[in-house]
Parts: C-alpha cells; structure tokens; sequence
C-alpha cells in the first residue's frame, strides 16, 4: 500500500546507503506480513484505519532508522545523519576547489623541471589532506557542541513522540517548518568560515614556486580585514538565530524579523565593501612581482580579480535582498 511504501521510504532516508537497500525490502516485507495477519485476524481487508494503527505501533520512522544504527557516542544518532551530509558537501567544495587552485598554480609556472612539478604536485596534495583534516576537526568539534548543548530532549524531530500519526507522510509541509539540516548546515558553515578568516587567513591566497622557494601571494587587502569584526558579529549572529530555530522547530515572527535585520545588516555591509577600497590585494605590481606574469598579463588579471570580487559580492547582496523582500511578504500575508 502507498502508506506503506512511503513509511519505508522514509526509514530509508535516515539509513547508510550501503545498507539501505536491503533493509527496506527486510521492512516492507515484514510490515506486509504484519498486515496481512491482522487481516486474517479480523476477517477483513486490510484498510488505511489497519495500515495506520499498525505503524504507529511500529514507531516513527527515525527511530525505526536508529535501531539500525550503531551507537554513536561522540555525535549521537539524531544529529550524525545531518553531520554526513555537512561533511559531504564541505569536503566536495572544498577538494575541488583546492584543485582548481593547483592546475592555476601549475599551469602558470613557467620552465618546470620534473622534480619541480612532483615538488608543486605534491605540496598542493599535502595541502588539500591538511585542510580536509582541519575541516574535518572543525565539523566535528562544531558538532559535538551541538550534541551536549542541544541534548535530544531539546530538539526531538518527532514532536508528537509515541502519539506520532502514520498519516503525517501523507500532508504537505508546512511554510513555517524548518528542516534540521538547514540550521545545522549554516551553523558549521559559518563557524567554519569564522574560523578561516580569523585563524588561518593564509589559507586565502595564491602560492607559487619562484627560484625554488615557495612563495605566498595574499588575496586580501587591510581594507578588508578593518571591516572582520562586523562581518564575525554577523556570523556569529547567524549562529545564535539558527540554533534558536534548531531548538524551535519552526519559524516564528521573532526569528522572522531578526533574519531580516541581518540580511540588511550584509547588504549594508556589502554595500560599504563595493565603495570603500579594493578589498582584493591583486594589483599588477603585485602580480608582475611574481616573475610569472608579464606586465599586460598582470594588469588583464588584476582587473578580472577586481572585478570578480565585486560581482561575488552583488550577487551575495543580490540574495540577501531577495531573502529581506520574501520574508517581508511573507510577514505582511500573515497579517492580513
């Protein structure tokens, strides 16, 4: 039955996809069996009224998914789901984007020998290792966090716990709902970037192997990092209103108005970075210091840096406001 079907399927998407498979056949053979018996017990068809009761005794479906799970005890099983999913998205992003930084590295250093290019290939790989392992420290450590000082008590996805309702998978969600992975996901990227740009702001820039010594060009200007301690109480910020609406469930007018204000703080914010200095440290000079680069080739990419740097920045302001004008219909549909 579609019940049926939709309940595995759900137990299905807490599960690892190395065993998902079987473990839905396993469950929808033995669900089909439980009904078919009760059937036979009551003389009659099975029904929606059976297939319900028989799944709200079964139990929700992540808890059906936790019995499968090994225990976690630095993360617990409510929250390793979404750590997965964090993990996954930060080490795609940024693997590919640290080999995109090493074939510009390689491809724009001249006269390589062989050893050289094994010297370039081979620290661009220890680099990539090196940032996959803090990142992974980071997520981890962002996580357990999470865990100790949101115990499961205090963020339970069931909301109706034992009462849960079959029928719930067949509503649409509601507007107000908040998905856990969302909150969860904006809290380790923004701790991961605060960490970045205040701890390892060497790990942003371009480096190069000039007469056989490494070399490290920095993307970023003063003007930039003069802006930091705004730019971090907007992050840190962003943190406080997602572990609310991890602990909330939902969207409130509260956490409604407080998104707003934010996303006009970083329009404001991007704002003054498009007017004030350059905040990238590309200048020609910089570039045909290099030895890389010739004089025209080095003006062509201090302008593209430039130029990039400020469409990245309208676009990001672009979102925000976008955010601000759907939030604020939203707010003004309510009321009326």
């Amino acid at each position: 039955m579609e019940l049926i079907d939709r309940y595995v399927a759900e137990v299905g998407k807490h599960l690892p996809p190395s065993s998902r498979g079987d473990i839905r056949a396993e469950l929808r053979s033995t669900l089909q069996d439980m009904l078919e018996d009760r059937s036979e017990k009551a003389g009659r068809p099975a029904d929606n009224v059976m297939v319900i009761n028989l799944l709200k005794e079964y139990g929700s479906p992540d808890k059906v998914a936790a019995t499968y799970h090994r225990t976690q005890h630095l993360i617990g099983p409510r929250l390793y789901p979404f750590f997965l999913f964090v993990l996954k998205i930060v080490f795609t992003v940024l693997t590919v984007v640290l080999l995109v930084g090493l074939g510009i590295q390689v491809a724009t250093t001249q006269a390589l020998s062989a050893v050289e290019l094994a010297k370039v290939i081979g620290k661009g790989l220890l680099g990539i290792l090196s940032a996959a392992i803090q990142a992974f420290g980071n997520i981890v450590l962002v996580f357990a966090i999470l865990e100790r000082v949101l115990p499961a008590a205090d963020f339970d996805f069931d909301e109706e716990g034992e009462d849960w309702d079959p029928s719930s998978l067949m509503k649409e969600p509601e507007p107000d709902e908040v998905k856990p992975w969302e909150p969860i996901a904006t809290i380790v990227f923004s701790a991961a970037v605060m960490i970045v740009f205040n701890l390892y702001p060497q790990l942003i820039g371009i480096g190069f192997l000039k007469n056989g010594v490494w070399t490290f060009l920095p993307v970023l200007t003063d003007a930039f990092f003069r802006w930091l301690p705004c730019i971090n109480l907007l992050w840190a910020l962003q943190i406080v209103l997602n572990v609310v609406l991890l602990r909330q469930g939902r969207w409130q007018a509260s956490t409604r108005w407080f998104s707003i204000a934010l996303d006009i703080a970083g329009i404001a914010i991007g704002y003054l970075l498009l007017t004030g200095p350059s905040i990238v440290s590309f200048s020609p000079e910089a570039l045909q210091a290099t030895g890389i680069f010739d004089g025209s080739t080095a003006i062509l990419l201090s302008q593209h840096a430039n130029q990039g740097a400020r469409l990245v920045i309208a676009i990001i302001m672009l979102l925000e406001g976008v955010d601000v004008v759907k939030s604020l219909f939203r707010q003004i549909m309510k009321r009326s």
